[in-house]
């Protein structure tokens, strides 16, 4: 008898508090286990009279094959049956044939980000075998530490939790018990496909490598966990590098990077990236980031660009990264009124937010506006009013973040550039309770 109950009960025994576990349930073997088994739970917990997490299913239709609706109609079907209330999602994939397992898989994620809640897990059947192959295909990719790490028990999905309770099973161990619950599932032809890669390592050389070494997925998975060690340890360290050499607004020493080993750097920078951005850099990127903004002339003003409007830049010997101002889309001519207690949205740009205990004190009538050229304005404590424009320049901001800095207004007079400076006039004195403003652009 095939008993995974249990241990499937331990596994997930975290989790009980959620509210509700969703079930990313494509019809398959693997998916059809993890459901059925979360059904069985539930009836252990409605039998002994215990609480349980609403059951939900998650089923994407990427439409890539003739049967694509049947499939969704019998995992409609099956759910009924169980009793678990189910949400069918169609998506449309378009890319060549060697990108359509990455465009499904990207798709598939963002159904699940915008379904899931922080109040709930989303709750995958990868298994062993799984974890195997992703393993061989990074390995194949060229890895580093991060991606021979394979994929994780959890990670975070959007603003919820992803965990794979399975991970530690093999596909056999699956396989036992579908035939001992006469479970029903979909079998999808294009998993027999070897133009596709996955399938090539799961038909062509899994059953090559099971004859030498017949416990090569536990070994798998064992060297995917201590990369997985690796590169935690790693991260720390590289984080403490980060913030060493960091200022306070995010911003990279270029200087004090200089002063590591060539090694050191390259991994620096791609940690900061990552940390920023949530991209991994190859080496080759690495090595050209090296390139550009540690071999440049300080004057220069270096620009590294990255996929979905990601840039990295240098000014006057920092690095930043975020996304590129210019490929912001909202209105210039912007009079928008704020009274300082709301978060103030701007559309396509960022937000504006203030609370207790900091110098800007506004009278009279509040409104945020952006540059339109001329602007003047008296920084508090000073004794003439100067050009914005110098100012902004004196005070190192980026060139390319002087025009979408907010600039508040009482009345008609500028009394705030975003949360750099207080004007004269509007600062909180000895007794007077006032505002500490913070800007942050979207990313």
């Amino acid at each position: 008898m095939t008993e995974l109950l249990s241990p499937i009960s331990a596994t997930l025994a975290p989790y009980l508090a959620c509210q509700r576990w969703y079930i990313a349930y494509s019809g398959g073997l693997d998916s059809h286990v993890l459901l059925h088994l979360a059904w069985r739970l539930r009836q252990e917990a409605l039998r002994a009279g215990k609480p349980f997490p609403e059951l939900c299913a998650i089923h994407v239709n990427h439409q890539l094959q003739a049967d694509s609706p049947h499939w969704a109609a019998h995992c409609t079907s099956t759910c009924n049956e169980y009793g678990i209330a189910i949400d069918v999602r169609a998506v449309s994939i378009e890319g060549r044939r060697q990108g359509v397992e990455s465009l499904a898989r990207a798709a598939r994620y963002k159904v699940f980000e915008d379904i899931v809640d922080e109040r709930s897990v989303l709750l995958i059947a990868h298994h062993q075998d799984d974890q195997a192959e992703t393993f061989l295909l990074r390995l194949m990719r060229g890895a580093g530490a991060a991606g021979l790490a394979a994929m994780p028990v959890s990670r975070p999905l959007g603003r919820a939790t992803l965990f794979r309770p399975l991970l530690n099973m093999a596909r056999s161990q699956l396989e036992a018990y579908a035939a001992e619950h006469c479970l029903e599932f979909i079998d999808d032809p294009s998993n027999r496909d070897p133009h596709y890669r996955r399938n090539f390592l799961r038909h062509r050389v899994m059953p090559v490598l099971a004859e030498v070494w017949p416990a090569y997925r536990h070994s798998i998975a064992r060297a995917a966990e201590l990369q997985a060690e690796t590169n935690n340890l790693l991260s720390a360290y590289l984080s403490t590098d980060v913030t060493t050499i960091s200022d306070a607004d995010g911003s990279l020493d270029l200087k004090a990077l200089m002063k590591f080993d060539a090694l050191r750097q390259r991994a620096v920078l791609r940690h900061y990236v990552l940390q920023h951005l949530g991209i991994r850099l190859d080496k080759a990127q690495s090595e050209e980031l090296v390139g550009q903004f540690l071999h440049s002339s300080p004057d220069s003003q270096p620009v590294f660009e990255l996929n979905n409007g990601m840039t990295i830049r240098a000014f006057r010997g920092r690095l930043s990264c975020e996304r590129d101002p210019v490929g912001y889309v909202f209105d210039r001519g912007l009079v928008q009124d704020w009274d300082g207690q709301q978060v103030c949205l701007i559309r396509g740009l960022g937000r504006l937010s203030a609370e207790a205990g900091g110098k800007f004190l506004p009278r009279g009538k509040m409104t945020v506006r952006f540059r339109s050229g001329g602007e003047r304005c008296r920084i508090a404590g000073h004794e003439h009013s100067r050009p914005l424009k110098k100012l902004l320049q004196e005070w190192d901001v980026p060139p390319w973040k002087r025009d979408v800095l907010p600039l508040i207004y009482c009345d008609d007079e500028i009394a705030a550039i975003a949360d750099i400076a207080v004007c004269e006039g509007f600062q909180a004195g000895a007794g007077e309770t006032g505002l500490s403003l913070r800007w942050l652009l979207s990313r």
